[in-house]
């Protein structure tokens, strides 16, 4: 039955279409006859003499009705031959046996041809142009109108192409795909799952940033970008567990108390969920007594450890005294410093790696010192490295995440200069603590030239470190996103979300039909509706190295396929500290029994 049912509407649906396709044609070849009527006689009276054109019809007259005028006449009629002013007065015979009547007669047969074949050519592009408008004008119905909101284009080249017209597009490109121009002050995402095809953009950047010379602080968790990138002799690397490290001072990159408020603010993280008085008095206490070593001719991280984690209660209250800790300290309170001396543990204790870095042979580092070098005019300047691997990065946690805050914070201390560009590449944002000042350094960058390229797995990560409302507010400080394949429903929805919808009249197409034909029709209509970019599934199948990625203004989102960069390994991607030498016993001993 259901068959049968399909071969029925098939039927119906197709018989319809024939019999208004055959009446589209039977209106197309009135037009054309019509067309044909008017064009070959025009053409025929503008090719053609007048004088000719009546002699010439004449002759040809005669000769195909001679037998009938035989029959007709036993005296042969005379006909009028008109000859430039003159008429003359001629029998058919004369007239088919006169030269100048043969001549008229055979350039109106040869010029009819002629006009016959231009007619032929005229009325064939004639009729390309009605079936050719015709075709556009089904097209146009059937596509759906775009109205407003956002498009979405696999045309990479034509968007290129666009964005040059307009002098919009930067220097700074991805596979053919440019930036908006001066668009890297206004901060980009890498957002996908591992293995979807970040590394492979990020490493395309980099290509791009040290071809410019522009400064690059780059945090790379792994390794994977140093062994490709990194330039011994130019760039500075900071990593504890590394040979390479640079000699960093804290106290030359904390020269005021406001530092190290701030350098505490990162190393003691305060935790969405924690009670704030436990991280808030452990940063208290970090930043009196590493204030306090300032003024220590023989200051070391061995001797501030010492300080803050193996030294008595007695003794660091006396040390702290008339300072903004000695509160805290107070033996009346001595279970509270008990429990806060364990939180400081818990985020100070990666600064133990750092113990005997100032033996190696460099001079003192200092983060903010190294970034003024930004201001020197025409310089080429190198990048700061900061890594972890696998195995170091919880430890090296707090440290990082540290250097990478102070990073972000000299930059709003050089000074507003909006030409200069400082880029900072943090990969894995998701794997530090989080960063108090970053939220303000996206929204300040462009005055001072800092362009952030920040790399995650998944927008819930930045919910659980940041909060949902302030990582919210974070990315609506990027403009430039590249999404990457993201497997999770949740997830892939959020992204949908953020490719954004379009607006647009959508076309239908209905049918009816039934057993006598004044029943058959067919009828078109478009409705206007919202509809996403794509789907959630879209984003959950993009195959490897593909993503979608936005723009900032009018320009569509762009579904791309990267191309994937190798690169050789230009340096060792780690190179082991001897640190266990450098490690003080009595504070390893605080550390274990705690």
């Amino acid at each position: 039955m259901s068959s049968t049912k399909h071969i029925t509407q098939g039927g119906q649906v197709f018989s319809y279409m024939l019999g208004m396709f055959m009446q589209v044609n039977k209106r197309i070849a009135n037009w054309l006859l019509l067309a044909t009527l008017l064009i070959l006689p025009l053409i025929f009276y503008l090719k053609v003499p007048t004088q000719e054109i009546r002699n010439g019809g004449l002759y040809w007259w005669l000769k195909l009705t001679a037998g009938g005028e035989k029959a007709l006449y036993r005296v042969p009629p005379l006909y009028d031959v008109h000859f430039d002013d003159t008429v003359y007065h001629f029998t058919s015979a004369h007239i088919l046996k006169d030269p100048y009547m043969v001549y008229a007669g055979d350039i109106v047969l040869q010029e009819l041809w002629l006009s016959v074949v231009w007619t032929t050519v005229w009325v064939g592009v004639l009729a390309l142009v009605i079936y050719g408008t015709l075709y556009r004008l089904g097209k146009r119905q059937a596509n759906d109108d775009l109205v407003g909101g956002r498009a979405l284009t696999e045309d990479v080249k034509a968007v290129a192409k666009q964005m040059r017209r307009q002098r919009e597009a930067s220097p700074i490109t991805f596979d053919g795909l440019p930036l908006l121009l001066n668009s890297e002050v206004k901060n980009i995402v890498m957002h996908g799952t591992p293995g979807s095809g970040k590394s492979n953009a990020i490493n395309k950047l980099l290509i791009q940033l040290r071809e410019r010379g522009d400064m690059v602080v780059v945090f790379d968790k792994g390794c994977s970008l140093v062994k490709k990138h990194f330039q011994e002799n130019h760039d500075k690397l900071l990593n504890p567990l590394d040979t390479r490290c640079e000699n960093w001072d804290l106290w030359q990159e904390c020269p005021t108390i406001p530092d190290f408020d701030t350098a505490a603010n990162t190393l003691i993280p305060q935790s969405t969920k924690e009670d704030p008085f436990w991280t808030g008095s452990a940063r208290t206490i970090f930043t009196a007594v590493g204030n306090k070593l300032r003024g220590d001719d023989k200051r070391s991280y061995n001797k501030l450890l010492r300080t803050l984690l193996a030294i008595d209660l007695k003794t660091l209250r006396a040390y702290v005294a008339e300072t903004e800790a000695s509160n805290l300290m107070e033996e009346k309170v001595e279970k509270t410093a008990i429990s806060i001396r364990g939180v400081l543990t818990n985020y100070v204790k990666a600064l133990r790696y750092l113990q005997g870095i100032e033996r190696n042979g460099k001079p003192p580092f200092a983060i903010r010192e190294w970034m003024k070098t930004v201001n020197e005019p025409k310089k080429r300047h190198g990048w700061l490295w900061i890594t972890s691997n696998a195995r170091q990065h919880e430890s090296l946690k707090p440290l990082i995440s540290m250097w990478l805050e102070q990073a972000a914070n000299c930059l709003l201390e050089m000074g507003e200069n909006p030409e200069r560009r400082v880029w900072f590449i943090y990969d894995e944002l998701a794997s530090l603590h989080q960063l108090p000042g970053l939220k303000q350094a996206l929204s300040e960058a462009r005055k001072f030239g800092g362009c952030f390229v920040l790399g995650f797995q998944n927008k819930p990560q930045l919910d659980d470190i940041y909060g949902r409302e302030k990582a919210d507010s974070m990315m609506d400080l990027i403009n430039s996103r590249l999404f990457f394949r993201s497997p999770d429903e949740s997830v892939a929805t959020w992204v949908r979300n953020q490719l954004g919808q379009q607006r647009a009249k959508f076309f239908s197409e209905q049918y009816s039909y039934g057993k006598e034909a004044v029943r058959d029709g067919v009828s078109f209509s478009k409705q206007q509706e919202d509809e996403y970019l794509v789907n959630y599934s879209d984003v959950q199948a993009l195959p490897d190295l593909h993503c979608y990625v936005t723009l900032p203004g009018k320009y569509p989102v762009v579904k791309m396929a990267m191309r994937y960069t190798h690169l050789k390994a230009v340096a060792a991607e780690f190179t082991p500290r001897a640190v266990k030498e450098s490690l003080d016993p009595e504070i390893d001993n605080e550390l274990n029994a705690r």
